[in-house]
C-alpha cells in the first residue's frame, strides 16, 4: 500500500483522536448574513472508504463474471469444435465402412466377371479349335481363386494383387481371340444359292486323262457375277495370273490367305484394305478354266486346307 494512502487512512491519535474534524464553508454576500456550512471530515472519510471498498468489491465482482462469461464462452467454443471434429470422423466412419464394404462388393463381382469372361473366351476358343481343326492348339492356363464370405477379408487383401496379373494374361488372349475371329475368311465368296462343280481334293483332269488335287472349291456362276470377300483384310496381289487367270488374293492375317480367280474383272489392286462382303472383283472364265465359274481357294500358314468347313461356318 503507498504510504500517502496508508497516512490517510492511519487512525488519529491523542486529542485529534477525541475530538471530530470538520470543513466549515462560510459564504457572505453584501447585505446578507453570513452562512457557515460544517462538513465532518471523519464522516466523509469514513463514506470515502465505504465507497472505495464498495467499489473494489464492485469492480472485482465484475471481473470475476466477466472472467467466467469469457471462460465459458471459449469451453463452449472448444465443446462446439470438439462435438464438430467428433461428427466429422464419424461421418467419415461411416463412409469409409460403406465404401470399404462396396469396393469389396465391387472386387468379388469384378472377380466373377472375370472368371465368366475368362470362361467365355476359352469357349470361344475351344469352339474355333473344334470348327476349324486346321489351326494348332494352343497351351492356355489361368488362375482360379474361390470366394466365400469365410475368406472374404482375406480375398479383398491379395485380390489386388492378383487381380492386374489376371487381366494381364486374360485381355492379350481376349484381343487376340476376338481379332482372329473377326479376321478369320468364314462364308461363302458368292451371294445366294451354292452350286458347286469340283471339291477340295483329288479329281479327275477335266482337261484330259488321269487325276489331279484340286485345292480348292468351284462354284458354278454366271459370268459377272459379283464375287464377295470372305473376311476383312489387305489385298496382297491383283491381276493376271496364268492358270488361274485374272485373280485377287487377299491378306486376312493370323495366316489366313483367300484367293479368287479365273474373274472377268478385278475391281481391286495390292495394297487395297477390304471389308468383309466387299466386292473384289467379277466371275469370268479366264486362265485355265473349262466355262465360266469361280475357284475359291484358302491357304493357312502357307498350306491350302478344305474351304468347305468355312463357306459352311457362315
Amino acid at each position: 500500500m503507498p504510504g500517502w494512502l496508508r497516512d490517510y487512512l492511519r487512525k488519529p491519535e491523542g486529542r485529534a483522536a477525541r475530538h471530530p474534524h470538520y470543513l466549515e464553508i462560510m459564504v457572505a454576500r453584501t447585505g446578507q448574513p453570513a452562512r457557515t456550512f460544517r462538513i465532518n471530515l471523519d464522516t466523509l472519510k469514513k463514506a470515502g472508504q465505504a465507497l472505495g471498498v464498495v467499489f473494489l468489491v464492485w469492480f472485482g465482482g465484475t471481473f470475476y463474471v466477466a472472467y467466467l462469461h469469457v471462460s465459458s464462452m471459449e469451453a463452449i467454443a472448444r465443446a462446439e469444435q470438439q462435438a464438430a471434429k467428433i461428427a466429422q470422423l464419424e461421418s467419415s466412419n461411416i463412409r469409409l465402412a460403406e465404401e470399404k464394404q462396396s469396393m469389396g462388393q465391387y472386387v468379388f463381382n469384378l472377380n466373377a466377371r472375370v472368371e465368366e469372361l475368362a470362361v467365355r473366351v476359352h469357349g470361344m476358343v475351344n469352339r474355333a479349335q473344334a470348327e476349324f481343326p486346321v489351326e494348332a492348339n494352343r497351351p492356355q492356363g489361368g488362375v482360379a481363386i474361390p470366394v466365400s464370405s469365410a475368406n472374404a477379408d482375406e480375398m479383398m487383401r491379395k485380390e489386388f494383387s492378383l487381380f492386374d496379373e489376371n487381366i494381364d494374361n486374360l485381355l492379350p488372349e481376349l484381343e487376340t481371340t476376338l481379332a482372329r475371329e473377326f479376321a478369320r475368311p468364314v462364308g461363302s465368296p458368292i451371294a445366294g444359292g451354292i452350286d458347286i462343280s469340283s471339291r477340295y481334293g483329288v479329281r479327275s483332269n477335266p482337261f484330259g486323262n488321269g487325276h489331279e488335287f484340286h485345292n480348292g472349291i468351284d462354284f458354278i456362276v454366271d459370268r459377272g457375277t459379283p464375287v464377295l470377300a470372305t473376311g476383312p483384310g489387305r489385298v496382297e496381289a491383283a491381276g493376271y495370273d496364268g492358270p488361274n487367270g485374272n485373280r485377287a488374293v487377299i491378306d486376312h492375317g493370323f495366316g489366313y490367305r483367300s484367293v479368287y480367280a479365273h474373274l472377268s474383272k478385278v475391281h481391286v489392286k495390292a495394297g487395297d484394305p477390304v471389308e468383309r462382303g466387299q466386292v473384289v472383283g467379277l466371275s469370268g472364265n479366264t486362265g485355265r478354266s473349262s466355262g465360266p465359274h469361280l475357284h475359291y481357294t484358302l491357304y493357312y500358314r502357307g498350306q491350302t486346307i478344305n474351304p468347305a468347313r468355312y463357306v459352311k461356318a457362315n
